[in-house]
């Protein structure tokens, strides 16, 4: 789900699937406003929860539309603000999962976190070899769960062109708030669930390290595939949810790009 629900705030699909000898792919001057969509189904690995040690494989669809600045898919509504061969930055409005308390029993008695809508704002620079993202979100939903951010470098390379790889480390960071939230224990939680209480606070919450590679198999379709191994740290890592600090994740998605 990485792919699926990030993908649309890079205004190129992350850039895996934008044309190198562009150099700027999507991120093209006003001049170029265009309609661009796509569709695409595929399946998300992952586990039931941040620190668990279970897995669950779920469908992952994926839909984009944008013309010029402008975008809108599963992963959210947003705006590109400003853009230059290769970088630029924006906005978008993203719906947040939440987290089930009844998708596993360990988090019971935990209670749900709701679902809610982040504000973020990224930033996105990349060369041929390269691309830097980093993007910002803060609950501005009304559910008080702060705010969270993800910083990716990643290396490209093509092999042909039709094969292309991409890999390279990350990180993400949580306000006290977003952390207490996702793997702090309070008092009542504490006396529900059996665990000790928690108190959580901000820091880097996890290190990750990302590949995968883009195959387009037919002029206007993309296999995209991507395996991700992180570790929790800091107060998310240490937190008495956490079954295992070891986490995993796989995608794989075939999109059909509307020309």
């Amino acid at each position: 789900m990485f792919a699926s629900a990030h993908a649309a705030a890079q205004g190129g699909f992350f850039g895996f699937t934008d044309d190198y000898s562009a150099g700027a792919g999507d991120l093209g001057t006003d001049s170029e406003a265009r309609w661009r969509f796509a569709l695409g189904a595929g399946l998300g690995a992952g586990p039931n929860f941040q620190g668990s040690d279970k897995y669950r494989v779920r469908p992952a669809p994926f839909v984009f539309a944008g013309y010029g600045r402008f975008f809108v898919g599963f992963g959210g509504a947003g705006v590109n603000l400003y853009r230059a061969p290769g970088w630029g930055f924006g906005a978008i409005v993203s719906p947040s999962g939440g987290r089930k308390e009844d998708v596993d029993q360990r988090l019971a008695g935990l209670g749900d976190v709701d679902r809610t809508v982040n504000l973020g704002f990224y930033g996105v620079t990349f060369t041929r070899r390269f691309l830097t993202r980093a993007v910002v979100y803060t609950d501005v939903g009304g559910e008080g769960q702060g705010s969270f951010a993800r910083l990716d470098v990643l290396a490209r390379f093509r092999v042909d062109e039709r094969t292309r790889f991409f890999a390279g480390p990350g990180l993400g960071w949580g306000s006290r708030q977003y952390t207490q939230t996702y793997f702090g224990v309070t008092g009542e939680q504490a006396a529900r669930s059996g665990f000790p209480e928690f108190q959580a606070g901000a820091g880097v919450n996890n290190l990750r390290f990302t590949a995968g590679a883009n195959y387009r198999f037919a002029p206007d379709w993309n296999l995209i595939s991507s395996l991700t191994a992180s570790r929790l740290s800091g107060h998310a890592g240490n937190s008495p949810i956490v079954e295992t600090r070891q986490q995993y994740g796989a995608f794989l998605s075939a999109i059909y790009l509307f020309r």
